[in-house]
């Protein structure tokens, strides 16, 4: 019994090991690919002039902008009836929870007001008299 769970002890880290080894072998490569990717990115960039960059930004928003708004106003126009049919639910909820928390803030207004006035008046009563 022993020796099986050593063996399988050693086997499970010889296993681990191999595939560790594996990673390490993998990762270099990945790393290299995405260096490469950045390397490639700042040497466009650096070959780009600065107006010709903030023209094809500008182009590139306005496709997205065209691209979108048929989209956004399609969806806006769905949502419309649902966020007047909150509206009708929230409104009756608020005023129904603030009806309830309208006496416990009455209430904390209150302890509030006698905790600082035993804290002046013991603060007072420590203090000497001017």
């Amino acid at each position: 019994m022993k020796f099986s769970l050593i063996t399988i002890l050693v086997v499970a880290l010889a296993i681990g090991s191999e595939s560790a080894s594996l990673v390490k072998r993998d990762a270099p490569a990945e790393l290299e690919k995405i260096a490469k990717y950045f390397q490639d990115l700042v040497d466009n960039l650096k070959n780009v002039e600065g107006p010709e960059l903030v023209n094809k930004a500008n182009a590139y928003f306005e496709q997205s902008r065209a691209q979108f708004q048929p989209m956004v106003e399609k969806l806006h126009e769905q949502l419309k009836p649902l966020s007047s049919n909150i509206e009708d639910h929230i409104k009756p909820l608020a005023a129904s929870v603030q009806a309830q928390v309208a006496p416990l803030a009455g209430m904390v207004q209150t302890h509030v007001k006698d905790v600082l006035k035993f804290v002046a008046d013991k603060s007072k009563a420590i203090l000497p008299p001017q």
